[in-house]
């Protein structure tokens, strides 16, 4: 399946039982985060633009994150905000998360997939 990632305009393949955020990853593109798919931060998280009814479940890191986030933060919906190391697809979504790049250091990003 495809996730089309805005503002950047790039198709990534996702493949079953990946995070979107290893699946960036996977095909070469740099995602922003401070935990590197620990599930501890933020900084991954995106904005479901289409799509939110084929993510997984929300996990319990999503749920606490999300909240505190939540109060923090109130520009988007919060039933559209997930966190890109924790949500999986079971089809094509489109999301928005800037800083969405093509990788220079692909071998680093893939120990980091290999590693989590």
């Amino acid at each position: 399946m495809t996730m089309r990632v805005e503002p950047a305009g790039v198709d990534i393949d996702v493949q079953p039982g990946e995070t979107l955020m290893q699946a960036a990853w996977r095909c070469g593109y740099d995602w922003p985060t401070l935990c590197f798919a620990r599930g501890t931060c933020t900084a991954c998280r995106c904005e479901i633009l289409d799509g939110l009814h084929l993510l997984s479940e929300r996990t319990d890191a999503e749920v606490a994150l999300l909240a505190d986030l939540d109060r923090r933060v109130r520009r988007a919906n919060p039933r559209r905000i997930r966190l890109a190391c924790q949500v999986k697809a079971s089809g094509p979504i489109t999301v928005r998360k800037p800083g969405v790049k093509k990788s220079t250091n692909n071998d680093q990003e893939a120990a980091n997939v290999e590693g989590h």
